[in-house]
């Protein structure tokens, strides 16, 4: 925590927390997608840990790629149902989730919004006012993710304890921080257990 505290400034209100979803927010399925609510299962204390984000963060959004929607797997209004049980979980847990943004493209599509490409940043800048991506930061549990970070300039924190590809990044990707899960990232950055 304290090598963190040396480079990151003191997060508040004004700053927004970008967070991936597969390995982060809930548990993978090796070799395939969350293609229905029951399939989606959140990791232990990840909706915890989203709710004590929002106490500390001014804008708490999730950034996904789901290229199962654009391979036909995964049903679009199936995704919805994912993410608004997510965000009632979030806010049963006396949190808030600003928004899911989703790339539902596939790698072949070459998009702007896949990460590591910066499309995702750019609309939660566009749909909120008071997104300053000088003031924002990333945990994610991927090379994409972190490479996504620093094509932006954000500092980043890896979880690494959930299966993520993220061996041989190149040093222009390295995090701040690398944690075990959610609720290690969130007590590194508010400094305060994210549990409770």
């Amino acid at each position: 925590m304290d090598d963190l505290r040396r480079e990151l400034p003191d997060v508040d209100g004004t700053w927004t927390a970008f967070v991936d979803r597969d390995g982060v927010v809930n548990r993978r399925i090796p070799g395939d997608y969350v293609r229905t609510l029951d399939e989606f299962e959140p990791l232990p204390g990840a909706v915890a840990a989203l709710a004590r984000l929002s106490d500390t963060f001014g804008r708490v959004v999730v950034v996904t790629n789901q290229a199962g929607v654009g391979k036909g797997l995964v049903d679009p209004d199936a995704l919805d149902e994912i993410h608004a049980s997510l965000r009632a979980a979030v806010e049963a847990a006396s949190g808030r989730l600003d928004a899911v943004l989703v790339c539902p493209h596939r790698v072949e599509d070459r998009c702007g919004c896949r990460k590591p490409a910066v499309g995702l940043a750019l609309a939660a800048v566009e749909r909120f006012d008071d997104v300053d991506l000088a003031r924002t930061v990333m945990i994610g549990d991927s090379r994409s993710d972190m490479e996504f970070a620093s094509a932006l300039g954000l500092p980043a924190v890896l979880v690494t304890g959930t299966g993520g590809e993220h061996g041989n990044l190149p040093p222009s990707a390295e995090p701040l921080a690398r944690v075990e899960d959610l609720p290690a990232a969130v007590e590194l950055l508010s400094g305060r257990p994210a549990q409770g």
